[in-house]
């Protein structure tokens, strides 16, 4: 047979403070109600490195945030234009 009992529990959240562009250094400081429309101008990127790349070296992974301007301004330098996708349909 079980026994149970009721424990109160306290529960800890993360919750987003601010974000930062990686590139630009653009800080953006989210408000504790709302206002959380500014946060669709900044972009998280991983990138992890297979067996045998140079970089970044096997398994290591890179993590950085760039703002709408910043990941313009980036892919604008690229030889060849990457694809972007209509998410709407």
């Amino acid at each position: 047979m079980k026994e149970i009992k009721f424990v109160k529990k306290e529960v800890l959240e993360h919750q987003l403070i601010a974000i930062t562009c990686n590139c630009c250094a653009t800080r953006f400081e989210v408000p504790e109600q709302g206002g959380y429309e500014e946060l669709a101008n900044f972009h998280d990127f991983e990138v992890e490195g297979d067996y045998g790349s140079e970089y970044p070296q096997d398994l290591d992974r890179i993590s950085f945030t760039l703002c709408s301007d910043c990941l313009k301004s980036f892919t604008s330098t690229f030889k060849v234009e990457p694809t972007i996708e209509d998410g709407v349909g």
